[in-house]
């Protein structure tokens, strides 16, 4: 809308994903492109530098977090400052906020702050503000704010709230965006709240995880999500498998990397989440059988009460266990090796391998001191 407000030429790609450099290389060139950085992916394996030098004279990316490692070519190639990264939704009459790109980014690219006469606020689930470095949920307010939603007052009052940080009778829109202030007072945009999941009790963001994989060194995307029938963390990363010991809390580091050439997208640029490839079809890679008689029957105790085999590093909860089950797995163990075993084993050392060695040297304690009151 803004272009053609001021007389200038809109261009609309409608044919196939496959064709888009060769055709926005035909039609341009463009004073700016606007694309998803799932497009931007894309067009980097279609165009060779020079024809990126004459495509536009700014790129912005908008619509998903933005990796830096994707969009440090066209950074480089264009020059500082003609690569921005911006945000804000329909609710909010689109711009937000924006980032030009004046440096190279490790990890996601921040989204800036706020355009003039917009404000934003970044806020826990009381509607307080969240310290520097926290995740929260992005609050925008400001003149872009819309009216509602058209016919939906229901709706509307949910989205549309009292701004208590702005001018008396001003109003603020939920996002349903995560995001975090850094400290320089730049916003880095980590996806949709609807994608923080609980998982054994913790709550998590699966956007904090995509942007410390994306971090790591040799991966250029990634993509995290939650199987259905077991709760585990799957992630997808184009790289090498990353060591995220320093990166994550162990409840948050993903229970299976698969690798992928490309993380697939929707023909709008966002992940298409049915592309993906089943992870359990990688589950051979990593498989481990059981080596002793007493892995072998803890095993067999595992997959009767998960209903799916597993190998003897795989953890308990990461293969679809939970408390409840963990009770069950304990007074089954007790009464198959008739010994005494504390709850807390199953989940300081859950794995098969682990728990066989608890048991053995368990059985092996209780052994001596038979023997050593027998004299």
């Amino acid at each position: 809308w803004a272009p053609l407000a001021t007389g200038q030429r809109t261009w609309l790609h409608h044919g196939e994903l496959t064709e888009l450099g060769s055709a926005l290389a035909e039609a341009g060139p463009f004073s700016f492109i606007k694309l998803t950085p799932g497009h931007l992916e894309i067009l980097s394996g279609q165009l060779t530098d020079d024809e990126i030098t004459t495509l536009a004279g700014k790129i912005v990316v908008a619509g998903e977090a933005l990796p830096g490692a994707l969009v440090e070519r066209w950074r480089h190639i264009l020059g500082d400052g003609m690569v921005l990264n911006e945000y804000g939704p329909t609710e909010t009459t689109v711009g937000t906020c924006v980032f030009p790109l004046l440096d190279t980014f490790d990890g996601v690219v921040p989204i800036g702050r706020p355009l003039p006469n917009m404000t934003m606020h970044i806020l826990d689930t009381h509607l307080r503000p969240v310290p520097v470095g926290a995740v929260g949920e992005l609050f925008v307010g400001g003149a872009g704010v819309a009216r509602g939603y058209a016919g939906d007052s229901a709706r509307t009052a949910s989205r549309f709230l009292p701004d208590p940080y702005g001018p008396s009778g001003s109003r603020m829109y939920r996002t349903g965006d995560l995001a975090r202030w850094r400290h320089d007072g730049a916003v880095e945009f980590l996806g949709r709240i609807d994608d923080q999941v609980k998982i054994r009790g913790y709550r998590i963001e699966l956007g904090e995880v995509r942007a410390a994989l994306i971090t790591q060194p040799g991966i250029t995307d990634a993509a995290v999500i939650v199987s259905e029938h077991d709760q585990r963390l799957i992630a997808y990363i184009v790289g090498e498998t990353p060591d995220l010991t320093d990166a994550l809390p162990d409840y948050m580091i993903p229970s299976v990397f698969v690798q992928v050439d490309a993380i697939p997208l929707t023909a709008n640029g966002k992940l298409d989440r049915r592309a993906l490839p089943d992870p359990d079809d990688t589950a051979t890679d990593t498989y481990v059988a059981p080596r002793t008689p007493a892995e072998e029957r803890i095993a067999a105790i595992w997959a009767d009460l998960l209903g799916k085999t597993a190998g003897v590093h795989d953890g308990f909860f990461d293969v679809g266990g939970h408390s409840i089950l963990a009770v069950r797995l304990v007074s089954r163990l007790q009464q198959d090796f008739d010994l005494d075993l504390p709850i807390r084993v199953v989940f300081e050392q859950p794995t098969i391998a682990q728990i066989a060695v608890e048991i053995e040297d368990r059985v092996r304690a209780e052994i001596d001191a038979q023997l050593a009151e027998s004299h």
